[in-house]
């Protein structure tokens, strides 16, 4: 059993109807896939030229200053230099602020194109795991050798399959362009101001239509205006016509989003229960029928809840450590099978997890990269600053 995402059913709904929160509703047909914060302008992915508060030694790290007051974390073997107090340094803000933790800085510099990724400090040619074809692969890395170097190179995309040669070594030397300009931008840049700064909106509606060739619908009217002078088509969806919220039961989704306990088809349900130091995930038999054939209902249930706790993990946006409570299995088989269920569902997430597998108490251990705030994070936020 394999989980696909359909292409022509994907839409990215843009609205604020949650507390004038501007959020991105990524929608597979009826089902929800991912829930973007579009409610600020994101840092992440932006270049600055950084100015270092203090190094901490017996961490390895160092606090930077930027923009406009906003501080972060630079590990410093993540620095291609020595890093020393009142340096100026170049930086890419690669985590988001999230609690009581500073942005994640990097000087690992990355530059996106549509198929490819140039890598600052990274100076292999690497394919995307999910280009199974070793044939295609090779091809695809002996496409840009010699275009690496000792100072960068390249990652391909999962989608570099569906380019022409010629359209990615364009790609590919206006990333090396853009880089050099970077370089000599920072020569002259004055202290925490911004080298390359994204629009989070532009970006992500951009990234979705070249990923997923889905619409993109808005009731914003400012939102509409920005995307179309960044020459992105959208659908308006002007007050004289049924809510996006109602046509496409967004509350009903995100309160769903936000709730303890998820149903199952089975009748079966989990409990996804966020805490400081990781998340803990409960699968549960509920309502499900399990008085004949025992074994083989937890098996059923189990495989139907790794699929449906992998997409909770998306659309939630939960990160860190998170610990899975299947229901109990006799057969240590069963456990290996449904271990790679599971690595497969996770195969459509945005964002790095790692599997560290089951415990002897038949717990799954997961951690998933620190990237953007959870979702239960952006409306509590949200809800704080109403009642200041």
């Amino acid at each position: 059993m394999r989980q696909v995402i359909s292409l022509n059913n994907h839409k990215l709904i843009i609205s604020d109807f949650y507390d004038g929160v501007l959020l991105g509703f990524q929608m597979d047909g009826n089902q929800l896939q991912r829930v973007f914060d579009l409610s600020e302008d994101s840092v992440l992915g932006n270049i600055y030229c950084g100015y270092v508060k203090d190094v901490v030694k017996n961490i390895n790290a160092a606090f930077v200053e930027f923009e406009n007051g906003k501080k972060g974390y630079l590990s410093c073997k993540n620095y291609p230099e020595p890093v020393h107090q009142g340096d100026r340094v170049l930086v890419q803000v690669s985590g988001d602020k999230i609690k009581t933790k500073e942005y994640t800085l990097t000087g690992k510099i990355n530059l996106n194109a549509s198929c490819l990724v140039l890598t600052v400090g990274n100076t292999d040619i690497s394919i995307s795991r999910k280009i199974s074809d070793n044939q295609k692969r090779e091809e695809l890395k002996q496409l840009l050798e010699g275009m690496n170097n000792a100072e960068y190179g390249f990652i391909l995309r999962t989608n570099s399959v569906n380019f022409s040669k010629e359209k990615i070594l364009t790609q590919a030397e206006n990333l090396v362009r853009q880089w050099e300009d970077i370089k000599n931008k920072f020569k002259y840049a004055s202290i925490k101001s911004a080298i390359i700064k994204n629009d989070y909106l532009v970006s992500v509606c951009k990234e979705f239509q070249e990923k997923f060739k889905g619409e993109v619908l808005t009731d914003q009217l400012t939102v509409y205006e920005t995307l179309g002078t960044s020459g992105i088509s959208a659908i308006y969806n002007g007050q004289d016509k049924i809510s996006l919220c109602n046509k496409y039961a967004l509350e009903k989704h995100l309160r769903e989003a936000l709730g303890t306990k998820v149903w199952l088809k089975s009748g079966a349900y989990l409990v996804i229960e966020p805490t400081e130091a990781l998340t803990v995930i409960d699968v549960n038999t509920g309502k499900a029928e399990v008085k004949t054939q025992r074994e083989k209902t937890f098996e059923k249930i189990n495989r139907e809840a790794a699929f449906e706790i992998a997409r909770q993990i998306r659309v939630r946006n939960l990160s860190g450590i998170i610990i899975i409570d299947f229901i109990n299995m006799k057969n240590s088989e069963c456990y290996t099978e449904l271990e790679r269920i599971f690595k497969e569902a996770i195969k459509l997430d945005f964002v790095q997890c790692d599997i560290a597998g089951f415990t002897k108490l038949g717990l799954l251990e997961v951690s998933r990269k620190k990237k953007e705030k959870p979702l239960y994070e952006v409306l509590n936020e949200s809800k704080k600053e109403r009642n200041i």
